[in-house]
């Protein structure tokens, strides 16, 4: 099965897109990934079937209003819609989930009570089939927990900053808060970034206990997509310049 990686507004750091890390990984385990980049509609991809689509992170705001968004928000329901019929599966990943509950059920996200949180954060599994995860994380805003209540929705994560960690809408659609995707040391790029620009307060947890491809792989078979053994992946920061992602 192809992957179709819809990418998010703005820099997960400097030099880096929300894009990279997803497709990497992706790619090492046995995916191979088309990106659409942020701005660009994705005509030839929307509602594609026989394809995992993967909408990434972003600080665009689902409520913007812009055409960017609203194109990005046509192309998550024509997903869902063809996973609705079992013909894809879709992955949303921070911004990407909250796409999914805006579509599904009209809910916009709502800021964190406490700020939000960025950096490194263990998510409990809410289901028997759904482990604990320690997981990258950077986010100010959350689908609200009106959204567990709705058809078909269950809930798969959820810690004591964000109650909806993660959820799946039936069997081929997934939303997660965090980012599986990220190492620790991507991670703490990332909520650099994140806390210089929107403030959301810090989060730690054991770096020792992030592993994104088993993370990742988690994620995608809760949307009913199994993997292959990751290949060994060269770190981020050989193709990006290791000088410029140390200074962010």
């Amino acid at each position: 099965m192809d992957t179709v990686v819809w990418q998010g507004s703005g820099s997960a750091w400097p030099l880096t897109s929300w894009d990279d890390a997803l497709v990497r990984r992706l790619t090492a385990l046995g995916r191979q990934p088309s990106v659409v980049p942020w701005g660009d509609p994705g005509a030839a991809h929307a509602g594609r079937s026989g394809v995992l689509h993967v909408f990434t992170g972003g600080l665009e705001p689902v409520s913007s209003g812009s055409p960017e968004m609203a194109a990005r928000l046509d192309a998550v329901r024509a997903a869902v819609r063809t996973a609705e019929r079992d013909g894809c599966s879709v992955v949303g990943v921070c911004l990407g989930a909250q796409m999914i509950a805006a579509v599904v059920a009209g809910l916009v996200p709502r800021p964190v009570a406490g700020g939000g949180e960025a950096g490194l954060t263990v998510v409990t599994g809410r289901a028997p089939d759904v482990p604990d995860l320690t997981v990258a994380t950077a986010h100010v805003a959350e689908v609200p927990e009106a959204f567990l209540s709705r058809p078909a929705v269950r809930h798969l994560w959820g810690n004591p900053v964000t109650t909806v960690q993660g959820f799946a809408v039936g069997a081929r659609v997934v939303g997660v808060q965090f980012h599986p995707e990220f190492s620790a040391r991507e991670a703490r790029w990332a909520s650099r970034s994140f806390r210089r620009e929107l403030g959301a307060p810090p989060s730690w947890a054991a770096a020792r206990a992030v592993d994104p491809d088993a993370a990742l792989r988690v994620v995608l078979a809760q949307a009913g997509v199994h993997t292959s053994a990751p290949e060994q992946l060269v770190p981020i920061g050989a193709a990006c310049g290791e000088g410029a992602l140390e200074a962010v």
